[in-house]
């Protein structure tokens, strides 16, 4: 499979002009001048964020864990984790601010998983006796490989870019709930039990890898076999000049034919934990008992699980008061994750970034914050064009709820290179 990716990614050629610090999918920006006609270019985009613990919580020779704190100070929605990777290599051909044509190909990846709020309140709080709570920890995670073409040119004073793309789902999580509950009972035995039937979708067949211990090399990854399940969507951005130093416009992904896997591997996982003298703490006679585990895995090769990529819409904004050595972006839109399903999950998009680019573009500094792909970031960014090389590198705060963001409860790194002329 790595080999089939590796290729995948540097095979890719011709990708659209790039702007520094590019980390979305949609940038705007589409009437300004192409840097270099031709180069070739990586991005590497990894981000991590959780709602509650940062670096300085975890870094310690000593970790002291106060639970009603932390009761105390957990946001309404719970505890939550997120990830999202993305892996982009490209070659931009840039005729002309009219003529620009690419084609791009990368890996992406995403996850997010909630905890609710009650748990950490029965731990911070305790509970009555005979009080029973209900919690649920839901999740969701995919992999998916992606290759197209781009075209943008400008029309009648209108910037357009069309963005057709090709996607293979690689592994897929559909949004999973695992219920729980906590009781206690009038002797003083707590007991908290929870279940999951958990199922992963993959776009191979697992059971040989699983089950019989065998290395990478056993799966099937040829690559009439990874690509031959593919599905289709469309992106198209449009701007144009409203007023002096002002360009607005809309973007749109919309989701065309879905790509299907046809593996599963299923199994319920499970915990219980039973504490049978709580007030044994009191003189060292505590007791208590855990158990947890998964059923085996069972496995089924005959699936048709159609799955898309976000669906996207939006508008984004480019403004030079200054000229266009001083640009703010902002952008604002709404996605939806697995579209056209039971498990579609909605959720708004923004962004706001201050570029700042100095002696002929030379030095390049990017100042911003956003909310993509479910994590809010803080970011910073410093880009060096030599012309015949740009090398970008940002770095953002991340959380998965904006205070969060703000208290380092997760980090994002940035990373680019493009080599023409």
């Amino acid at each position: 499979m790595k080999k089939v990716l590796t290729t995948a990614l540097f095979t890719s050629v011709f990708a659209l002009f790039a702007l520094p610090f590019a980390s979305a999918e949609f940038d705007g920006d589409l009437l300004s001048k192409p840097h270099r006609i031709f180069e070739i270019g990586v991005d590497s985009n990894s981000m991590t964020a959780n709602s509650s613990f940062g670096l300085k919580d975890v870094l310690k020779k000593h970790i002291e864990l106060d639970l009603k704190k932390l009761a105390d100070e957990m946001p309404n929605d719970g505890f939550s984790v997120a990830f999202n990777n993305s892996e982009t290599a490209f070659i931009n051909l840039n005729v002309s601010s009219r003529f620009r044509f690419s084609i791009f190909s990368g890996l992406e990846s995403s996850g997010h998983f909630n905890i609710e709020k009650d748990i950490f309140d029965f731990l911070g709080n305790g509970m009555n006796v005979g009080e029973k709570k209900t919690v649920d920890v839901t999740g969701n995670a995919d992999i998916f490989y992606n290759m197209g073409i781009s075209f943008q040119t400008i029309i009648k004073g209108y910037g357009i870019k069309f963005k057709p793309s090709y996607f293979v789902p690689i592994a897929y999580v559909p949004k999973t709930t695992a219920t729980s509950y906590v009781y206690t009972t009038e002797d003083g035995h707590i007991v908290a039990k929870a279940e999951a039937n958990v199922d992963v979708y993959t776009s191979v067949d697992m059971h040989d890898f699983m089950e019989e211990k065998k290395s990478v090399d056993i799966l099937d990854l040829s690559a009439s076999n990874l690509l031959s399940n593919g599905g289709f969507d469309f992106a198209i951005e449009i701007e144009r000049n409203w007023l002096h130093g002002l360009n607005a416009g809309l973007y749109t992904r919309i989701p065309l034919i879905t790509g299907t896997l046809k593996n599963k591997m299923s199994t319920r996982v499970w915990a219980v934990f039973e504490e049978t003298n709580a007030l044994g703490y009191l003189n060292d006679t505590e007791s208590h008992t855990n158990e947890h585990g998964h059923d085996d895995f069972v496995y089924s090769t005959n699936e048709n699980l159609k799955v898309h990529r976000p669906l996207k819409l939006g508008l984004n904004a480019t403004y030079m008061p200054f000229g266009d050595f001083f640009k703010i972006q902002p952008s604002v839109g709404l996605a939806v994750k697995n579209p056209f399903s039971s498990d579609s999950i909605f959720y708004p998009e923004y962004s706001l970034d201050f570029r700042l680019s100095l002696l002929h573009r030379i030095f390049n500094f990017n100042l911003g914050t956003a909310y993509q792909n479910q994590i809010f970031q803080q970011r910073i960014g410093f880009g060096l064009n030599l012309r015949v090389l740009e090398v970008i590198a940002q770095a953002s705060m991340c959380g998965t709820n904006i205070l969060a963001s703000f208290d380092r409860n997760g980090y994002a790194a940035l990373v680019g290179v493009r080599i023409g002329f």
